[in-house]
């Protein structure tokens, strides 16, 4: 049997879950030129192939909280991770598209478990203690998030991309195990209630869309995908400098994630909370867009030049973003009655349906125009398009994030 967690260890052990989660599914993220050469992609084919994630996502958004309110969170936390991590290990084995399609899909329904299963456990561990850890475990994943980067970074052309894959997710499955079971005695509990439970039909039907919260979460958090999704690919490509340093604005702009995610606490006191966002995202979206523009008409023999302005692009967009997307997270489940799973699910499947389709238009604007800097422009001005939103935030002004 579990040993009971006092809240001081619960969120010692929810940090480093958070920690372990970024660190594990980002490890690959850097290592997508191999990836991509590996299935022997065009950009707009990988970038297609790379957004079905989202069909895995969208059942797991909307059916993860419900099966986590019915059976509680232990089970379907440990399964969560095994689908995550095995999926993982199988993306970077195949090298025929449709099995790629297949394993991604899993690996896409994996990250959104594990994502609901934890994230809802942060809310619960909300509603017990009053103490708030929406925008510090998010610190805690981009932390992760950073350090797999790094490595990533530095394991380029010394370790393949199979054999670091491979260890890293045997290692991060034992570890996140462990630490599950230690949390059981205070992890959600199976719903004994039969008149609050939810069948299958409930799902649909039960149904709740925040539009201005929903909107406002797409539109400051895409940039952050874009990113990930084409960042190391956009500076090899558009610079022709080597893997590892092909990393560095992805790595540079982590780390300011995780600066903004701490220093938002500090700076709260001085003004409100969607005051601090709307600032954020023009900070974020400006910043990055006129540096870009900057860096890609600049000639070719000012490549550093180019590559610098890359740098601080990269600065302002994850300082800018940082804390953005927790703040809209902790709205919607303010703004909610319904259980925190569900509301985590749910809100969860609205932005992953608004965020596959922009996937799409990104990767084939790559494609048709040949140009990742003028795709890159899509989430510059949805970032900016946030301030529209920033009033859904009001009633969290006071609040912490």
């Amino acid at each position: 049997m579990a040993k009971d967690v006092d809240h001081s260890q619960e969120q010692k052990f929810l940090y480093t879950l958070l920690f372990l989660f970024g660190f594990g599914i980002m490890a690959w993220v850097p290592r997508f030129p191999e990836v991509k050469a590996n299935l022997g992609l065009d950009n707009g084919a990988f970038g297609s192939l790379m957004s079905t994630g989202s069909i895995g996502a969208f059942f797991g958004l909307l059916t993860v909280g419900h099966i986590i309110h019915r059976f509680g969170a232990f089970k379907v936390t440990l399964i969560s991770i095994t689908i995550l991590f095995s999926s993982l290990v199988a993306l970077v084995h195949v090298q025929a598209s449709l099995l790629f399609l297949i394993f991604n899909i899993l690996f896409g329904f994996g990250i959104t478990a594990v994502h609901v299963c934890l994230n809802s456990q942060v809310f619960h561990f909300l509603e017990r203690s009053n103490i708030n850890l929406v925008t510090s475990t998010a610190g805690y994943w981009s932390a992760g998030a950073l350090s797999t980067a790094i490595l990533s970074g530095f394991l380029v052309g010394r370790v393949d991309l199979v054999t670091h894959i491979d260890f890293l997710c045997v290692v991060i499955t034992i570890l996140m195990f462990a630490l599950v079971i230690r949390l059981r005695s205070v992890l959600i509990e199976s719903n004994e209630d039969a008149e609050s439970d939810y069948s299958i039909k409930e799902i649909f039907t039960g149904f709740r869309i925040d539009w201005p919260v929903s909107l406002g979460m797409a539109c400051a958090v895409y940039l952050e995908f874009a990113i990930g999704d084409w960042g190391t690919i956009f500076t090899k490509d558009r610079l022709g400098i080597n893997a590892g340093l092909s990393t560095a604005p992805y790595i540079i702009f982590t780390a300011m994630m995780i600066f903004g995610r701490l220093l938002i606490h500090r700076i709260l006191p001085k003004a409100p909370l969607h005051l601090w966002v709307k600032r954020a995202a023009l900070l974020a979206g400006a910043g990055f867009g006129i540096c870009i523009i900057i860096a890609t008409h600049l000639p070719a023999t000012l490549k550093w030049w180019s590559y610098g302005l890359f740098l601080l692009a990269f600065f302002f967009a994850g300082l800018g973003s940082s804390f953005l997307g927790p703040s809209f997270f902790a709205a919607a489940n303010r703004r909610s009655s319904q259980p925190s799973a569900v509301v985590v699910g749910q809100f969860g499947v609205v932005n992953n349906v608004l965020l596959f389709g922009i996937k799409w238009i990104v990767a084939w604007t790559i494609q048709f125009t040949g140009s990742i800097a003028l795709a890159m422009m899509i989430p510059t001005l949805m970032m900016l398009a946030t301030i529209f939103f920033v009033d859904s935030l009001k009633e969290d002004s006071q609040s912490k994030v």
